[in-house]
């Protein structure tokens, strides 16, 4: 009986399998490895999509950036420049004073620094009393060329009585009227009357040689004394130009000589900026056309400019850009194409007072 119990519970409690545990089971392990090769291959198609994506986007950059030189030309190779004037004495001597500071604004005509003026005014004081003597002895010429031409004229006079003498007695003494002791008298009386009268020409015409030497004294007097005067007056040395004193050095009591420039004045009314173009681009850059300026002294804001010119011209030899430019060829070993320089003139900009030369600029020519 009790066996008959045990296999009874026994069937009760194991449950009959159902159609679907009747199935044959399949391992995970085998399923695992049957998914793999479809989870690998999306990522592949994904991979090859984004690499073709990416040479696609560079093959269209490079279109882009060849096409653009026929729509606009754009470079960072620019600057902000002016005309610096150097501002040599004409006299040289010690710098009584300095009347600016570095830096700052001045007017075409303001006074920049004096020169000691004392050796100047007394070379003046002695041009004038040359000038003086010089003119003082004119009269005296002119008074003494009249009495030389007062003597000329007796001594022609007494040579015309003596010749009409000789002529009177000779026809005498030929007749014996007269003796020929009385015509060897009038002959000689009328050679010295000739002589005197020689005499009398020779001393006039020296005395007006000398009225005319001393009338040149009298010019070179008066010039000489402008000389010291404008020499006098170059102790005060002005600004040519409005613009900003720039890296002043001089000091009263420093000695400056006209072989040296003492002061430098950055033009204000000069500013331009200068950009230098690639080869490439100036076929398509004129005189007239119009550009878009971004100053790295005030970022974030475009400045309308023209385009003033395009240099002609440009140095090949380092060394020889004193009348011509040289634009370097190469950047860090990079050998570059040729640059040209072009000349914008800005048609707006910041203030003058915020323009600084030599600061960067980025240029953009739009066709």
């Amino acid at each position: 009986m009790d066996q008959h119990l045990n296999v009874g519970l026994k069937s009760e409690s194991i449950p009959e399998p159902s159609v679907s545990d009747k199935e044959p089971r399949v391992p995970v392990a085998a399923l695992s490895l049957s998914a793999a090769p479809e989870l690998d291959r999306s990522p592949k198609v994904s991979r090859r999509q984004r690499t073709l994506l990416f040479l696609l986007a560079v093959a269209a950059t490079v279109l882009a950036w060849c096409l653009s030189g026929y729509l606009f030309a754009y470079t960072d190779d620019a600057y902000v420049t002016s005309d610096v004037v150097s501002i040599t004495p004409e006299v040289s001597g010690p710098i009584e004073a300095v009347h600016v500071k570095d830096n700052e604004w001045v007017e075409r005509g303001t006074l920049l620094f004096t020169i000691n003026p004392v050796p100047f005014r007394l070379a003046v004081e002695q041009a004038r009393a040359e000038e003086a003597r010089t003119e003082a002895q004119l009269p005296v010429d002119r008074a003494q060329l009249r009495v030389l031409q007062a003597q000329k004229e007796a001594a022609g006079a007494a040579e015309r009585l003596a010749a009409a003498n000789l002529r009177r007695d000779a026809p005498l003494a030929q007749s014996g009227t007269i003796s020929a002791q009385a015509l060897d008298t009038t002959r000689t009386s009328e050679e010295q009357s000739a002589a005197r009268q020689h005499a009398a020409e020779a001393a006039l015409q020296k005395e007006s040689e000398t009225l005319s030497l001393d009338e040149a004294a009298v010019s070179s007097a008066h010039a000489a004394r402008l000389l010291a005067e404008w020499r006098l007056d170059r102790t005060k040395v002005v600004a040519p130009v409005d613009g900003y004193v720039t890296h002043l050095a001089v000091q009263t009591g420093d000695m400056v000589s006209t072989s040296q420039a003492a002061v430098a004045i950055v033009d204000g009314n000069a500013f331009r900026v200068v950009a230098n173009y690639k080869e490439y681009y100036l076929r398509h850059l004129h005189p007239g056309g119009l550009a878009w300026i971004w100053l790295d002294s005030h970022p974030w804001h475009l400045y309308r400019a023209r385009i003033q010119g395009l240099a002609h011209g440009i140095s090949r030899q380092q060394g020889s850009e004193t009348l011509v430019p040289y634009v370097s060829p190469t950047v860090n070993w990079i050998r570059l194409q040729r640059r040209i320089p072009v000349r914008f003139t800005l048609l707006e900009s910041p203030g003058r007072d915020q323009l600084f030369m030599g600061v960067d600029a980025r240029v953009l020519v739009i066709y």
